[in-house]
Order: structure tokens, then sequence, then C-alpha cells
């Protein structure tokens, strides 16, 4: 889990997106039948890492042949159609069967040891998992769908039960509503039912304290550790809160239930009716307002809806808009601006040629640039839609295609047509940025100004660099007189000539300043911060005589930034070329001080004390030079071990100072602005 400041979409759902769309592709490559139901009972045993469970899944009338999917480990006991034994092959994680004649139920009785290992420190990186698909223990149990923990059948099922038994106080949980919850005779049993059944199914287990309650007309659950137990109200506030604004906003909630469920590494998944967080992210402050309602949005867009692959996956960017985003909107309008702008600064930062892709290509996120693909490009086009549509026709489209489609998929396709329906817009030039990567390079040029008899007149373009766009930009005009705004339609050309008028002396013209629209930022309007680091495509590691960590260190530090590739050499065989050719980050101050840009300020008298800090100071070069030079100033082998995988987390700041176990400073210096923003004399 990426836990950001700024960003904190990065705790994704990605898992049970994935999950849920495997099944499709599964039953696509065998052609399997309908499954009209399926009951499930497992019994869970810790101290083994084991699961035994049997399976009875009744198949469409008819129906002559069956496959089922279940873990390459697992030893199945039994296979059996009416109490007889029936044969069947299990080959890589695949049981194929026959049914005689007149039959079409089966059941399977099996075991399955799950025991992944769990970090207790994991690296910073963009897999929420860590790389566990399953596992049972003591401390608690997590069971993917995508482990197949149980029979998983072609289809998703009409109806679905299962019954889930562990020792005593391991309380469990899992899709659809809570029938029953009992402890007796050394056992903790409870029984799950959906309604309308969805995707794989995924599993928690663990020594829960738990908590109930309705709110939103919604069944809410805690399953929290006792440690964080005391959290439980305000989660279950919050969720009552968030499930009424979403309701309001996209119609009635699709599940039975929605539980807060507390996982023993620090995870943030959202699965159908509960979310999964780690303990440590639970105790975090800003998840609550933050995450929570991300994952609740989920249920409509990811959950409830699948996604249609076939044209990339929207769910993520939808729900980064409608959470991440709204929430800030709806809070002020500076803070919305700043979000916006941070999408596109983020996408400008990581984002290059070599790594570029279109959001029809976008499965899941896999490194910080596909995640400013398919989270950050995707939230503005989302905004761009909301815009041009206006707010009623958008939230209504949303109804609309949560009461279509909601238990099926939907594809980037059936949202433009919504969108375009419910408002009678054409949307073909949004659809140019979803099928194509990039977007517009705007800047403007030969600005000029002019007093007439009636007032003031501006005159120049908008020019593109290719690849070309066609969209509408927002020109800001200043003067004496005060603002006025004009949207520019912007046609798929080099140069698009314009004429502005204004009552008083012009002050300043500006090109989209409040960030309303997608496009690649000019190196002008990006600050330099740590995603400028992260999103180098050539840097050099630099160790210097003040270099206060050894060069594994160093080394693992780079690779916490995405720069695990990147060169690394002593400052002393560093050449005067290289220097000037690549971007750099300097572990300590160098010998060579033309190696820094302007604006690197030794560290204070303060500072200098401090043996348990570390600070990370990002710069730009000055003009003509291009790229950044990054600093990397630990106070000590022990203070760079600590602070520096924390530093990946902070991609929006450009100036970091860590001591006293925390952050102390953060900040980010400001961007000039030439191509965007003209400055007019005053007379």
């Amino acid at each position: 889990m990426e836990v950001s400041v700024s960003v904190v979409v990065v705790l994704s759902s990605l898992l049970s997106l994935l999950l849920a769309a495997a099944l499709p592709g599964f039953a696509a490559a065998s052609g399997g039948g309908a499954v009209a139901s399926q009951e499930i009972s497992i019994t869970l045993d810790p101290s083994r890492h084991e699961v035994a469970g049997e399976s009875r899944i009744v198949f469409a009338p008819g129906s002559r042949a069956a496959r089922l999917r279940l873990a390459n480990g697992a030893r199945i006991e039994s296979v059996r159609c009416d109490g007889r034994d029936l044969p069947f092959t299990f080959r890589s994680g695949v049981i194929d069967l026959q049914f005689p004649q007149g039959a079409n139920s089966v059941a399977v009785a099996y075991r399955a040891r799950f025991n992944d290992q769990v970090s207790r420190h994991p690296a910073a990186g963009e897999d929420p998992s860590y790389g566990v698909n399953a596992a049972i223990s003591s401390e608690g149990t997590f069971l993917g769908g995508g482990a197949y923990w149980y029979p998983v059948p072609e289809q998703v099922p009409s109806s679905r039960k299962v019954t889930i038994s562990a020792p005593a106080g391991t309380e469990a949980v899992t899709f659809g509503a809570r029938l029953s919850r009992e402890t007796s005779g050394g056992t903790t049993r409870s029984v799950w039912q959906e309604a309308r059944p969805v995707g794989a199914l995924s599993l928690c287990a663990g020594p829960y304290l738990v908590e109930e309650r309705k709110a939103a007309g919604v069944t809410l659950y805690s399953y929290f550790y006792r440690d964080n137990a005391e959290l439980a109200p305000r989660y279950l506030e919050a969720a009552g809160k968030y499930l009424a604004l979403y309701q309001d906003l996209f119609g009635p909630y699709p599940f039975e239930k929605f539980a807060v469920v507390e996982n023993f590494f620090p995870t943030g998944y959202g699965f159908p009716s509960f979310t999964l967080l780690g303990g440590s992210v639970i105790r975090l402050p800003f998840i609550i307002d933050t995450s929570l309602p991300h994952e609740i949005a989920h249920s409509w867009w990811g959950n409830g809806i699948d996604v249609d692959l076939s044209e990339g996956n929207w769910c993520e960017g939808l729900v980064t808009y409608l959470a991440d985003y709204l929430l800030k909107e709806r809070r002020s309008r500076a803070e919305a601006v700043e979000y916006r702008r941070q999408l596109l600064i983020d996408y400008a930062s990581l984002v290059t040629a070599e790594n570029e892709f279109p959001l029809t290509a976008f499965v899941s996120r896999s490194d910080p640039p596909s995640r400013a693909i398919g989270y950050g490009k995707a939230a503005m086009v989302f905004h761009m839609i909301r815009s041009r549509v206006g707010d009623e026709a958008f939230f209504a489209a949303l109804k609309e295609l949560a009461s279509q489609r909601m238990y099926r998929s939907a594809s980037w396709s059936d949202l433009v047509r919504v969108f375009s329906r419910r408002s009678g817009s054409d949307l073909s030039d949004i659809r140019a940025l979803i099928e194509r990567g990039g977007g517009a390079r705007l800047s403007l040029s030969g600005i000029k100004s002019r007093q007439l008899a009636t007032g003031w007149e501006v005159t120049g373009s908008v020019r593109q660099s290719p690849p070309y766009f066609a969209q509408a930009v927002p020109l800001r005009l200043e003067s004496s007189s005060g603002a006025a705004v004009r949207l520019l339609p912007v046609p798929a050309q080099a140069a698009t000539p314009f004429e502005l008028a204004a009552h008083g002396q012009p002050r300043r013209l500006l090109l989209d300043p409040d960030a309303e629209v997608f496009r690649i930022l000019s190196p002008g309007e990006i600050p330099a911060t740590v995603n400028s680091v992260k999103g180098s495509g050539n840097l050099i590691g630099v160790i210097t005589r003040g270099c206060r960590v050894d060069r594994g260190s160093f080394a693992a530090f780079l690779s916490s930034l995405s720069q695990g590739r990147a060169k690394v050499v002593d400052e002393a065989e560093l050449s005067p070329e290289q220097a000037a050719e690549h971007d750099l980050l300097l572990c300590g101050r160098p010998g060579n001080a033309l190696l820094l840009p302007p604006g690197a300020e030794p560290p204070s008298d303060e500072e200098k004390g401090l043996t348990d800090a570390l600070r990370f100071t990002v710069l730009k070069r000055s003009v003509p030079a291009r790229g950044v030079v990054a600093l990397f100033e630990p106070g000590s082998p022990a203070a760079g071990t600590l602070y520096a995988p924390k530093i990946t987390h902070y991609g929006k700041y450009g100036d970091l100072l860590f001591s006293g176990g925390a952050n102390r400073r953060k900040a980010t210096a400001a961007a000039t602005d030439a191509d965007v923003v003209v400055r007019f004399p005053v007379h």
C-alpha cells in the first residue's frame, strides 16, 4: 500500500475487479453452462494453514459437463453426484467432469493449504496485495478469489450461500448478508448469502470484535482487531454518511451489507459488500474521509457494475473522480483546482513516450506512470465530460447506468453513450482522449494587445504540438475592469487564432488556469518534485564524499523511487558531459558546487545538528539546462534506513525534512509558467 498525504487513491479495489473479470474469460474458454446455485461450507484450521471444504453446485437442467477451478495444490477428497462417486480429472487447477444422464449437480469435498508469507516491512510499490493471494494463520486469514480456495464454476451462480466455521473467537466475513453467527462447542460459525452474486468470492477472518448498526437503509458492520476496536464507531458513522451521499448520487446501494474489515497486513481493497483495510491503514487519521469513501464508491463502480476490460478499465478513474476529487470540490473550489492541477503534474512528471498508453489499454496500476494514466487521466476525462454536459445530465446518466447495468458489465463506450444521450452532446473529441495515448500540448503565441475606441483587444493564437487533439480550452483575460473567461474551440491543428475584447487595460492572459482540461503541461508549469525523480528517464545516482549511507542502501533508495535501473557512480567518476545530460540524484553535498542548481540552500544550523534527520530536495536546473537535481541528505546511516522509504509517498513535494520519527516539512517550489501566461506591460 502506498500511503501518501496527497494521493490516497492508491488504496485500490482492483483485486476484486480482476477476480470478477477472470470468470467470464474462463467461461468463454470452455463454453460452460449456467449455474443455478452454489452452497459452500468450509472449516478454517489456522494452526495448519488449512481449509477443509465441501461445495454443492447445481447447474441448469440439461447440463452435460462442468469445469471448475480449484487451487493447484488442493487435495480433492471426493466428487459425488446424487450420492455416487463421479469420475473427474484435476489438472493445473481445473476439475473436468461429466454428468450421468438426467443429473445436473455435483458435490466436491477438498482440502487446501494457504500460507503466503506476509512481509513485516513491505516495500513501497503499486501492488496492494504485496504478493499475498491467500494466507490462513492464527493472526488472520485472507483468501482472495484469485486463489480459488473453493471450487469456482465458469459462470457466477444465480444464488450463493457460504457457511464458515473456525476456532472459537475467529470471526469470518465474506460477500452477502449475514444470516447467522454463533459460537458453540469451541467453534465460531457464520452463514452468508448473496441475493445477486458477483465475481469470485473473497473471505477474511481473524480474532475480531464485531459491531453492528443500521444507517442509510444499509446494515453496517465493523470487524476490527482489539487494538483498533475503539475506532469502529467513527468508521461506521462515516460509512453511513458516505452511503447516504452516494445513494443520492447513484441510486440504491447494490449489496446486502457494508462492512469495514481490518486486515493483518497493510492492504486497501474494496470487495462487493465490504472493504478490507490493514490495521496500520485504519489508524491513519485521513483514511476515514479519503480511502473509505473511495472504496464505498466502488460498490457501484467496479463491484456492482463490473468492467468490460475489452475497452480498458474505466472504474478507477471514475471512482477517483467521484470520491477523492468530488469530496475536495465540495469542501472548496481552491482544493478542487489544486487536485486537478496535481493530476496533470503527476502525468507530465511520470508519463513518457516510452511508458505512455491509451485508457483503452489500462487494466490495473503496476507502477506510478500507469496510475497517473488509469486513475489521473481518466479522472480528468470524467471532469471534462461533466463540464461539457452539466451536473444534472452527468449524475442522471450515472443513475441510469447504475439502474441498467447493475450486476453486469459496462465499457467506456457504454459510459460515453449514456452521457451523450442524457445531454444531447457530441462527445467524439472525448473519445479521442480515451482511445489515444497522451494529450494536447498547448501554449500561447504571438499575444498582442491594443487600445480601441471602445476598449481593448487582445489577439494571438493557441499553438499545439503534434499529436493534435480537438477540445475546448478556457482562456482567462484579466484586465483593470475584471476578469472574463472564454472557452476557445481548439481544432486538431497547429495553431488556432483568437480575438478577445476587454473594457479595461489587459493585465494577464492565462491558458486553462484552473486545470479544467486534460493536457500535457509545459515544462515551465511543472514544479520539481519527488515525482520528477520517479519519472526521470535518464537519472544517474551520484555518491559524494558526504554521503552517509552505504552503496547498497543508496541503491535500495533508488529502487523505492522506481529507479532501480539507474546508473550509480562516485562523484569523481561523473564527467561534465554526464552531469549536463542527465538528471542527478546526489547522496550528500557534492564537492563540485557547479553540480547544484541555484536555490540549493545548505542545511540550517539546526538541521546540521540533527543526526536523526533526513532532508530531500528536488531542484530544477536553470535555463538553458533542463532536468532536475535532487539532494538526498541523511544525517546518519540510521536516519537513511528509517526515512528513505517514506520519500516515495510524498510525490508532489520537492522539499522534505524528516526527524523524530515523522515528517517535519513538506513544500514545493512554485513553477514558472511562461508558455501559458502572458503578462502585459502596465502603462
